[in-house]
């Protein structure tokens, strides 16, 4: 437990090699990536998703990222705002955005449309891994925000090898659904979230308050050896945890139920997450 620990602090401090403000841009060459919209049968549903890839030819080392938008919006606004895609742009990954059925996702039992009219989005899902990644070549990790990070959640709970890790960006787990094995795991928490609570207590549309549920991971996942770096407003805590995997916990002061942008002082929830996902320095977003 000693070298997980060791490996933990190590990431951390990789972030903390320098806290790089989100405005800071890296000059490049353009290098335009190319977005394309493929189709595929899931039970009696044909369902879409968007693929954003380098024009490049990746190495294998390169990860999949596929993105689970929050609630009512389309996927377009869905990119816009998480600003993934600039990865993309950099030869850096290949960037997946699944369709929802009516801007929504059904993480069994919630929420909206696609919960209603009961659609397999655990079964989509799984599906389009093995279409996107024939044979797993490649490191893949799933990104869900608010009700994608539910569905994202859920994916973990019934099928933990799925993907090499996952980033759930203000999200609980529905009831029942408990992630038991060691895996990959960033969380993203505003202390003023609305949906989310931040401790026990404290209003809430969704349970249980993010202190809650990332101590049941830190215990399901046997996590220890707690390591804390400060990068602007936000707080990032890691843990090291059995089978080599890790934890971090990304806590900002404010910012509400948002998908977290870069600031001049802080890094955004993207910047983040692809620190967590290609195991280096924290750094500036790339165009």
């Amino acid at each position: 437990m000693i070298r997980l620990a060791a490996l933990a602090a190590a990431f951390l401090v990789s972030l903390g090699v320098a806290v790089l403000a989100g405005a800071h841009i890296i000059s490049a060459v353009e290098r335009p990536a190319a977005t394309a919209t493929y189709s595929m049968r899931v039970g009696h549903r044909t369902r879409q998703y968007e693929v954003i890839a380098p024009t490049a030819t990746l190495a294998t080392s390169a990860p999949i990222i596929v993105v689970l938008s929050g609630a009512a919006v389309t996927t377009g606004d869905e990119i816009t705002r998480d600003r993934m895609a600039a990865y993309a742009d950099a030869d850096k990954a290949e960037i997946v955005y699944p369709v929802p059925i009516k801007e929504s996702w059904n993480a069994i039992g919630c929420c909206d449309g696609a919960a209603k009219e009961n659609v397999n989005d655990v079964g989509f899902i799984k599906s389009l891994v093995p279409r996107i990644d024939p044979g797993y070549q490649r490191p893949i990790y799933v990104v869900g925000y608010s009700v994608g990070g539910r569905l994202a959640y859920r994916l973990a709970c019934t099928d933990p090898t799925l993907f090499d890790g996952m980033a759930a960006v203000k999200a609980d787990p529905m009831p029942g659904c408990v992630v038991t094995k060691p895996m990959n795991v960033i969380v993203f928490s505003s202390r003023d979230d609305k949906y989310v609570p931040y401790q026990p207590g404290e209003k809430g549309k969704e349970t249980p308050p993010a202190t809650v549920q990332v101590a049941r991971l830190q215990h399901a996942m046997g996590c220890s050896g707690k390591t804390v770096a400060k990068h602007g407003t936000v707080t990032v805590s890691g843990w090291a945890c059995a089978n080599r995997k890790r934890l971090v916990w990304a806590v900002w002061p404010a910012g509400g139920h948002n998908f977290p942008p870069p600031t001049k002082q802080t890094p955004g929830a993207n910047q983040l997450i692809w620190s967590f996902v290609s195991k280096t320095p924290l750094a500036p977003v790339p165009r």
